[in-house]
């Protein structure tokens, strides 16, 4: 058993003291840890290189409509379709709807749709009516318009729930006691946490430092977290009991029964 292994283990202990994973060994899903800590430094160095080497490329990567805006939007589909798998797969296996993933499911598809601003510099409709009026980019979406109605910034209200979600919360459950008590993974999911550095990152390019858009790389590296994510819970549900409820076990013995 490896350390990655063991520090897994020992961060699902917090949620269910009682739960033992039973993964088989043949399956590499534990080889997601381990990519998950590389790629997103990587990723960083190969922005930052752009951005030193060439910048125009690196302007033109990271503006709308690029390919880091579509790349960002096909993970978030990507991600609500393997969430609704997930979903589904509880609730087959242990006989209950897992809201969580059925929302997250949701989330995805409405923030990929809101990336591409709903296909309309695809199709090349006019911004009319409210969205016109208080649209800071002149775009039908709900984001840029709930901008202009309140006067805040939504990718910053984004960035801080988001690191609260995605770096604060898995530390909480790693190295202290203090959730064990109400968050279960039968319940509530929170990214795991060899996915922190990867939301760390994410928040700190939201900042938009150097360059005023690198909200666009931040936005691509909040649904790659996303993806590995709901690719590490896939593997969860596949290989391990850890969403089996006390009462899908109840359900299950009555069902058996003649």
């Amino acid at each position: 058993m490896n350390l990655s292994y063991r520090r897994i283990r020992k961060w699902y202990s917090y949620f269910n003291s009682s739960l033992e994973l039973r993964v088989k060994t043949k399956t590499n899903w534990h080889l997601l840890p381990h990519f998950s800590r590389y790629i997103f430094p990587i990723l960083t160095f190969v922005f930052g290189l752009l951005y030193f080497l060439s910048a125009d490329i690196y302007q033109l990567l990271i503006q709308e409509d690029s390919f880091v805006e579509w790349l960002t939007f096909f993970l978030l589909l990507a991600t609500s379709l393997l969430s609704f798998h997930i979903a589904s797969r509880i609730k087959q296996q242990y006989g209950y709807q897992h809201w969580f993933f059925i929302f997250f499911c949701g989330f995805n598809v409405l923030a990929g749709l809101e990336e591409i601003s709903w296909g309309q510099r695809v199709i090349g409709w006019e911004t009319t009516g409210v969205f016109a009026k208080y649209s800071d980019q002149q775009e039908t979406n709900l984001h840029n318009t709930m901008q202009g109605i309140f006067a805040i910034k939504t990718k910053n209200l984004a960035l801080w729930v988001l690191f609260c979600y995605g770096v604060v919360l898995p530390w909480l459950a790693a190295k202290t006691k203090l959730l064990a008590g109400w968050m279960k993974p039968q319940y509530f999911i929170i990214p795991p946490i060899f996915l922190s550095l990867g939301f760390l990152i994410a928040t700190l390019l939201m900042c938009d430092f150097p360059t005023g858009r690198e909200e666009e790389v931040g936005e691509f590296f909040y649904s790659l977290c996303f993806w590995l994510m709901a690719l590490h819970y896939y593997q969860l549900v596949k290989h391990s009991p850890i969403f089996e409820r006390k009462a899908s076990v109840s359900q299950r013995k009555n069902r058996h029964r003649p």
